[in-house]
């Protein structure tokens, strides 16, 4: 793996979700009769099986420069109104920024909670990282929760794929060995960091050991791509790109007994010098596992043995 630091985010692309990604979302008898579905890169979905996700937000959006300060701003406030009404956001004034507003609603909210555009528009919740968000502002470990969250929805290959994200959150609570959890086998990349701050780096992504293992099956050139690979999955072509790719992590991060990670900014801290720096260096707590089938590490990873 190259010691380059990589500037990469992104998880998941363009267009809408394949079959089995997306749902209709459910009535909301307490909507405006006027209400549409938001203009996203796909329809808003209400999860079926918590807590599976589907990527599909655009790098290309989520850190467009406009798109970035509008969404660090919405953290510092309520996200709505008494009325459930989004409060005014420039996030709301173009299609890509109302596709980051419909996926941050999602990673932020519940499943039973809804806001309004103040058109009617519906934005759903899904995974509850900070349901409180509709009455006050983000909670710093929040802002980092609905980050990693946001980061491994994000997809820069233009595939759609089923992910299950896995941490020491409720909102992530599920019973690996229970269907429809059991198919997902392959361990992918952790994803972490707080892209509400200000600042050139706002994440950080490492890779699985075993991934490498996996790909391998696939093509013996796939791990030495791994880190072009990773870059593509994460950016795509955007240079704007927030996220630094670490490579391992088992180089970047520590598990406890329960298998909870706490991941470094840097390469080494995780396994060398963390548990000796202790509090002195930044750490991150706030860490979200993401898990796939092995029928879909080809679509993920499309350029697997290309490169």
């Amino acid at each position: 793996m190259s010691s380059i630091r990589f500037i990469a985010v992104g998880l998941l692309g363009a267009g809408v979700f394949t079959a089995g990604c997306a749902a209709p979302p459910d009535t909301d008898p307490d909507a405006p009769s006027d209400a549409d579905p938001v203009e996203t890169a796909e329809l808003p979905i209400r999860r079926t099986a918590v807590p599976i996700g589907c990527n599909g937000l655009l790098p290309s959006d989520f850190w467009a420069p406009a798109n970035r300060t509008a969404f660090q701003t919405l953290g510092r406030a309520p996200l709505a109104d008494a009325n459930k009404v989004v409060v005014p956001t420039a996030l709301l004034g173009t299609s890509g920024g109302r596709s980051v507003l419909d996926y941050t609603v999602r990673c932020a909210l519940s499943s039973d909670q809804v806001v309004y555009a103040p058109d009617g528009r519906r934005f759903y919740g899904s995974f509850g990282f900070a349901p409180g968000w509709t009455t006050r502002a983000l909670l710093p470990s929040e802002q980092r929760w609905v980050s990693a969250c946001i980061f491994q929805h994000l997809n820069g290959t233009g595939e759609h794929v089923e992910i299950l994200l896995q941490g020491n959150h409720p909102a992530l609570d599920c019973s690996l060995d229970e269907e429809p959890y059991s198919e997902f086998v392959v361990h992918d990349a952790t994803m972490y960091g707080n892209a509400f701050l200000s600042g050139t780096i706002a994440g950080y992504a490492c890779i699985d050991p075993d991934l490498t293992g996996e790909l391998s099956a696939l093509s013996l050139s796939c791990p030495l791509d791994l880190g072009l690979l990773s870059l593509e999955r994460l950016c795509g072509h955007v240079p704007t790109c927030g996220i630094a790719f670490l490579g391992l992590c088992d180089l970047t991060c520590l598990k406890d007994a329960a298998g909870n990670q706490t991941c470094y900014p840097l390469p080494l801290l995780g396994a060398v010098l963390g548990p000796l720096l202790g509090p002195r260096v930044q750490s991150y707590s706030e860490t979200i596992q993401s898990y796939v089938r092995d029928s879909d590490l080809l679509p993920l990873y499309n350029g697997c043995g290309l490169l």
